[in-house]
């Protein structure tokens, strides 16, 4: 797995806000790319994942969910 670098191509390609547990209070605080920066300041509703379904996933190999609840990839 490799990091995920935090920079506009990453964020462009970034699917969270599609996300079904992505909600209003990750949208107002403009939270997105956790597979590249912190986890969510939220209180993460777990409505499904969309993790595995990411470009960046298969781009950087990523192999986990919920990178909102658990934060960067290492």
């Amino acid at each position: 797995m490799a990091k995920v670098p935090d920079t506009q191509e990453t964020t462009i390609q970034c699917i969270c806000g599609g996300c079904p547990s992505y909600d209003d209070c990750m949208r107002n605080n403009d939270e997105i790319l956790y597979c590249a920066r912190e986890k969510s300041t939220c209180e993460v509703p777990r409505n499904g994942c969309l993790c595995g379904a990411c470009p960046l996933a298969s781009e950087f190999d990523l192999d986990k969910l919920y990178y909102c609840v658990s934060g960067a990839a290492e």
